[in-house]
């Protein structure tokens, strides 16, 4: 199992960095706060939140009738020019919700009550990944990070059939249209290969098989919600992964978690998230002993690798390449200065490589070093000034020169006031250089 971190170890530095992982950075003042607890408490605090805490208030928007009522009117508007204007309306609609979407979670992020309960519901979002641009409905896309944030630290199992009855999910796989004259297999494909198990842990009988098992799941349009439809199912003998029987898709499910490749391939996932771009084989053998051990129950888990020494190596700190979300919400967070507008928010996402409910394909992010290329890492730094500044570019640099650059994309969003510098660089400190050096590292590294 993980070896528990000596008590001395447990200092300023060490607690900086269970923020910066199991959240999203804080202050001088929010690490000494964490730091003072001393290690069980703090992690308990982070890893166990309260049950009330995945109780978000949702958008106002995010109702079930809302945005269908509109699809209907516009389908059944009396001429061509009253439905192209329904649907002008309805693509609008679509638009500010899935932006509004964006800023309710980038803020619950930005100074929420349980922040390592955002990092989860993102490790999550990343896992499950499903795109705005094929569901079209923001009301599911949200819906679909509900159920992420409510199920984030219980049992794998039972997320994954969660999942397996999201709206948003099936219609990304489509599940939906899965018949019993004709099983749909994308659903279970991705099911085993990004969800579950990993390629080369299920063969293509299993995926026939498993598709089978899967029919009769469907939407109701009207409450916009997952429903069965056991007329649709296909209820005939199945062997999957060598059990046999009328199996269900819940079935399949049981089966995948129990296979021994599933607690190594969510383990790795975890500590490639959390720990480091590539753990050696060791590090994910124990983690994935210790998910079997708890059953794939993520909270246990995760209290065990956050009291780890093996969490707090010199090599694992400072040693992480930050995602564009954790590097926005972190940025804004010490140098306590408010998210950008929305649709700034949007926009530097987009140039960054990761907008959030709009994933590159089911497989996610591929995170690590993919983040980073001469553009994004340009983005960074001129984002970073932004914040700081509300100036868009970094002066003479080459990104103010090119319109189509990241400096002039900036350069075309409003400008915004300036962070208040007598947080960052305090007055009594302006005269004193090395003072005011070791105060902004403290913050800022």
């Amino acid at each position: 199992m993980f070896t528990p971190l000596p008590p001395s170890q447990w200092n300023e530095q060490t607690a900086a960095h269970l923020l910066n992982r199991a959240g999203f950075g804080g202050t001088p003042e929010e690490i000494e706060t964490l730091q003072r607890k001393g290690l069980g408490p703090a992690v308990r605090d982070l890893v166990d939140p309260g049950p009330e805490a995945g109780n978000v208030p949702p958008p106002e928007w995010a109702r079930p009738k809302n945005i269908r009522d509109l699809r209907m009117s516009a389908r059944t508007a009396p001429d061509p020019s009253q439905k192209k204007e329904k649907m002008q309306e309805l693509r609008m609609m679509e638009g500010q919700q899935i932006l509004d979407l964006r800023r309710w979670w980038l803020e619950r992020m930005r100074q929420g009550p349980a922040p390592f309960l955002e990092k989860m519901t993102l490790f999550w979002h990343g896992h499950f990944a499903t795109s705005i641009q094929k569901v079209k409905d923001a009301y599911w896309m949200w819906l679909q990070n509900d159920t992420l944030r409510r199920n984030a630290f219980g049992h794998f199992a039972d997320l994954t059939k969660k999942m397996s009855r999201d709206p948003a999910m099936m219609i990304y796989l489509d599940l939906q249209q899965s018949r019993q004259e004709h099983p749909n297999e994308n659903w279970a494909r991705e099911l085993m290969e990004l969800f579950t198990v990993g390629i080369g842990h299920y063969s293509e009988p299993d995926i026939r098989e498993a598709a089978r098992a899967f029919t009769g799941y469907r939407l109701d349009l009207t409450s916009q919600q997952f429903r069965f439809a056991p007329y649709q199912q296909d209820r005939g003998n199945k062997t999957f992964m060598g059990r046999a029987g009328t199996l269900t898709g819940d079935d399949i499910i049981d089966t995948l978690v129990k296979q021994p490749a599933c607690a190594r391939f969510i383990g790795q996932k975890l500590l490639r998230f959390f720990v480091e771009d590539e753990p050696a084989p060791q590090l994910v053998e124990t983690m994935a002993n210790c998910l079997r051990t708890h059953n794939l129950e993520i909270r246990p888990v995760l209290r065990e690798l956050f009291t780890s020494a093996e969490f707090y190596s010199e090599r694992v700190r400072h040693a992480q390449i930050k995602s564009p979300i954790q590097f926005v919400v972190q940025s804004a967070k010490i140098l306590q200065a408010p998210l950008p507008e929305p649709v700034i928010m949007q926009n530097a996402m987009r140039q960054m490589g990761q907008v959030l409910f709009a994933p590159p394909n089911v497989k996610g992010w591929d995170g690590g070093r993919s983040w980073i290329t001469t553009s994004t890492l340009l983005f960074r730094y001129n984002f970073a000034n932004y914040l700081l500044n509300g100036d868009a570019m970094l002066p003479g640099s080459a990104a103010a020169r090119g319109p189509g650059s990241a400096g002039g994309i900036m350069a075309a969003l409003a400008q915004r006031d300036p962070a208040d510098i007598t947080r960052l660089a305090p007055v009594e400190l302006r005269e004193k250089p090395r003072q005011l050096v070791d105060f902004l590292a403290a913050r800022l590294f």
